[in-house]
């Protein structure tokens, strides 16, 4: 039972990239991903070792693709759209390269936060809204498991690219962003897990 609540939790609580508020005494903290904000237990307590992990231990291989039209530029991105798919994100992998970019699908739009653990290189993020348009693009450190949270509350899509990818090609907030068959929303929201 504990664990199915951990599950819950996290889907709904925690949003595999939404920052985590502060649990009550009753509800377990959840583990999650590299690029989800942490868990807002203390490391090194007891409880971290009966946590629930979402995660892979490992690098993600073989993910889905999705070709995307960015403004007029057609990209192809890695697409993250389970639980432990986002919950992985980019952990345990050693670089991303300058054209790479991996998308996040959220089931619905709140706030999210997305952090580094087990990313060993920088990376820039979009926030994109449910209308498929960049509202934001913050920088991510290396390692640094402080989650950087998006100013809007109406967030569904994260495109996770190397440093300065936005700023190279021109892409900046309102930019709308678009697959091949229609918007990110109808196209890519039917398969995203409840988040």
């Amino acid at each position: 039972m504990k664990r199915l609540l951990a599950l819950l939790l996290c889907v709904w609580w925690v949003g595999c990239g939404v920052q985590p508020q502060a649990p009550s005494p009753a509800a377990p903290s959840v583990q999650t991903s590299s690029t989800a904000s942490p868990s807002p237990t203390a490391s090194g307590s007891p409880a971290e070792a009966s946590e629930p992990v979402f995660h892979l231990a490992s690098a993600q291989v073989n993910l889905p693709r999705v070709k995307l039209w960015i403004g007029p530029k057609e990209i192809v991105s890695e697409l993250c759209h389970t639980v432990p798919q986002i919950a992985t994100g980019l952990m345990h992998r050693t670089a991303i390269g300058p054209e790479e970019t991996m998308l996040f699908v959220f089931a619905g739009p709140r706030d999210r936060s997305f952090y580094m653990k087990n990313v060993p290189f920088d990376i820039d993020v979009a926030y994109i809204d449910t209308e498929g348009v960049i509202q934001e693009i913050v920088r991510l450190k290396a390692q640094d498991a402080k989650g950087v949270p998006s100013k809007s509350s109406r967030i569904q899509f994260v495109l996770e690219a190397a440093p300065d990818y936005f700023t190279r090609n021109g892409f900046g907030p309102g930019t709308l962003i678009s697959t091949e068959r229609g918007s990110l929303a109808e196209v890519l929201s039917p398969m995203a897990q409840l988040n």
